[in-house]
């Protein structure tokens, strides 16, 4: 008889409760995090990928998410299956950039399908098979928790304030276009520096990597000039706007040969880039739960 009555006391919680039975879980957000990555075969040890693999660990351990460090669209695929088969029917994508008007953060948007592939660029760039609602935030750019960074990375190589020059320097995009949209962003960094620090100047360059030989020369050039200039008159200080070490900071460096400047160091090791993340994260969330008015669950 007692077994009669919890047999039957199960048989009525799964009719009762589908959740209990063989019904699909409830679709979530899932979370996809994008980084470049770099080519051993250019720069071997893994020091960049390491550096962002310690910064995106408290999210994979939070969120149901995945990290590709490279720009292989199978190897983007093969996350976004995996997301997809977790039940998450709306997904995230943070771009581990510096700006949004990178090339490459151009060329994720094709493969996501955020942005249509141009008819020239349709031979080379397929996009993904994605069944999920999907959403891009933008990179880095000139965010509070990243403007703090770059002022305690100035810091760290400054003496004397007044009497110093500030020049950020980013990888920059491969068109005058672009690196018009690139460039508002780290003025905007720049002054946030100048202003809390207290220096002489601050401004911003970059060296146009992956662009003709033409633009990258003209921009190197530039960025010399710059610093020749800039040095007549008080110090010089360069901060690399770069994601992490292990890239081409040491690129950068080279270009700037024979100049008097003191150097700086990327942005991670930093706990304010996963902060970053989180905060992005945390903010469309706040957002979708506001259109939905029901908490929308990862």
């Amino acid at each position: 008889m007692k077994k009669f009555l919890v047999y039957t006391c199960i048989l009525s919680l799964v009719i009762l409760c589908p959740s209990l039975s063989s019904a699909e879980p409830a679709k979530k957000l899932g979370i996809l995090m994008l980084s470049r990555g770099v080519d051993p075969a250019d720069i071997p040890g893994g020091v960049w990928e390491k550096h962002i693999a310690d910064a995106v660990e408290p999210i994979l351990n939070e969120y149901d998410a995945e990290l590709v460090q490279s720009m292989d669209p199978k190897e983007i695929q093969v996350a976004i299956n995996n997301l997809q088969k977790r039940y998450n029917d709306k997904i995230l994508v943070i771009p581990l950039y510096i700006s949004t008007h990178s090339p490459l953060v151009r060329k994720l948007e094709y493969f996501l399908g955020i942005v249509p592939v141009p008819k020239e660029r349709q031979d080379d760039v397929k996009p993904l098979e994605i069944k999920a609602d999907i959403h891009m935030a933008h990179a880095t750019e000139h965010e509070p928790l990243i403007a703090e960074i770059v002022y305690e990375r100035t810091m760290e190589i400054s003496r004397n304030p007044a009497n110093e020059m500030v020049l950020l320097v980013a990888h920059g995009p491969t068109t005058k276009e672009s690196e018009t949209l690139w460039l508002k962003s780290m003025y905007a960094l720049a002054s946030h520096v100048r202003e809390k620090g207290g220096f002489k100047d601050a401004t911003v360059g970059t060296i146009m990597f992956g662009a003709s030989p033409e633009v990258m020369k003209q921009a190197n050039d530039n960025l010399r000039k710059l610093v020749e200039e800039k040095g007549r008159d008080g110090d010089v200080l360069v901060v690399p706007c770069l994601m992490a070490p292990g890239g081409i900071e040491d690129m950068i460096a080279d270009v700037l040969t024979g100049q008097k400047f003191r150097y700086g160091r990327p942005y991670l090791p930093h706990v304010n880039v996963t902060k970053w993340i989180k905060a992005t994260i945390d903010a469309k969330l706040a957002l979708w739960n506001r259109e939905s008015k029901a908490p929308y669950p990862y």
